[in-house]
């Protein structure tokens, strides 16, 4: 079996497209035998795709990737644990020991240390879905009506209060404090989203 993790210094990179190497590990028996780094600064991802294809991966160990890459690699019969974050030496070990997944944020030895949400595409399409996750995952909820306007969430605590309060002997004080308000969320590219972490 051979494996391609893009790589940025020691991490995995957190995106397949703008990846300016890999390293190639060849697995037999559960156990790396061989190790090479190919080296793709300024390749399109079209390229990156023919190598891998050319040199015979099979598993693909991945940060974020678009979804048109996903699909050709999918097509070459390549398999994706994609929207992976950590050092690739952690993704390595959990992948020998067989408990690698998509979408795992990975601490020391492999460990997992949370796991990333994702779009459920119910009301679009974007490049922060992951196909086979949503169904069990609560999505991340962007713009549905593609106005701009969106659920209300927690504000900022930026917002102003004001009160009277009964001070000594009957007296009134008035006085203005920051508060905590719950704000309306907008946004102006109806396809954009964030992912967060548990």
């Amino acid at each position: 079996m051979k494996i391609a993790i893009p790589v940025f210094h020691t991490k995995i990179s957190p995106r397949f497209d703008s990846t300016q190497g890999f390293i190639l590990l060849q697995i037999e028996k559960s156990n790396v035998t061989k190790r090479e780094k190919l080296p793709t600064k300024g390749w399109p991802s079209s390229a990156k795709i023919k190598q891998l294809v050319d040199l015979g991966v099979d598993t693909l160990i991945c940060g974020g990737i678009d979804l048109e890459s996903m699909q050709q690699l999918n097509f070459n019969g390549i398999k994706i644990y994609s929207w992976i974050t950590g050092e690739f030496e952690d993704a390595v070990t959990r992948f020998l020991n067989q408990g690698l997944e998509s979408g795992i944020i990975l601490g020391t030895h492999g460990r997992r240390k949370g796991q990333w949400r994702f779009c459920d595409m119910s009301n679009h399409s974007c490049n922060m879905s992951q196909p086979g996750l949503t169904p069990k995952r609560e999505g991340v909820k962007i713009m549905p009506k593609k106005n701009g306007s969106g659920p209300k969430g927690q504000g900022g605590g930026a917002g102003k209060g004001s009160g009277c309060a009964r001070a000594r002997k009957n007296k009134k004080g008035c006085g203005r404090a920051k508060g905590r308000g719950a704000g309306q969320g907008s946004a102006k590219d109806a396809g954009s989203n964030r992912i967060s972490r548990n």
